[in-house]
């Protein structure tokens, strides 16, 4: 994992926060992840961090973004549950989580290099995918730079880790994801 900005948290401050959620409904239980929003939003670095959890059981953290990188316009609205991604192929190439269902998102039209969602919300399929910063999988590297690699997408940028980890949702069905703002 390479560092992140966003704060340590522990097990039950991340669950006690996801409890606050207004379409929180319980815990599955089965594997999910919620990923955290650095405040920082540092410019085409992956500055925040996706923990996997099995119902209220801690299993793993690692780096990522939630942010668009230098190409991206769409933004996942936070705060929300998404029962919205199943194991597949990204771009038809990489393992992933694919959206297969609709989800928020604002529009990012600026190009200052920070996020800046627009205030309109839409709610589609647009392939916001969670998946690695590289198509090969077996590269040993946890890469810096976001480049290219999200245009509204979920990215792990910590190659090893994300190849095991991307194994673990192969069988599960409809996945989980919930996304935070740091708090």
């Amino acid at each position: 994992m390479s560092k992140t900005n966003v704060k340590n948290y522990t097990d039950k401050q991340i669950l006690d926060k996801v409890r606050l959620e207004p379409n929180f409904k319980g815990f599955p239980n089965k594997l999910w992840n919620v990923a955290i929003r650095s405040n920082e939003d540092e410019n085409d670095k992956f500055d925040d961090k996706i923990y996997t959890f099995n119902g209220e059981k801690f299993i793993s953290v690692t780096s990522c973004t939630t942010n668009k990188g230098n190409k991206g316009t769409a933004v996942m609205c936070t705060g929300l549950f998404y029962d919205s991604f199943e194991y597949g192929l990204h771009k038809q190439r990489m393992p992933s989580l694919r959206q297969v269902r609709a989800i928020p998102y604002r529009r990012d039209y600026t190009n200052d290099k920070k996020t800046n969602p627009s205030t309109i919300v839409y709610n589609d399929i647009i392939h916001t995918n969670i998946h690695a910063a590289s198509y090969d999988l077996n590269q040993k590297i946890v890469k810096e730079n976001i480049g290219g690699w999200s245009e509204g997408c979920i990215v792990l940028n910590d190659i090893p880790y994300y190849k095991e980890w991307i194994k673990k949702f192969k069988l599960i069905g409809l996945v989980t994801f919930c996304l935070l703002d740091e708090f």
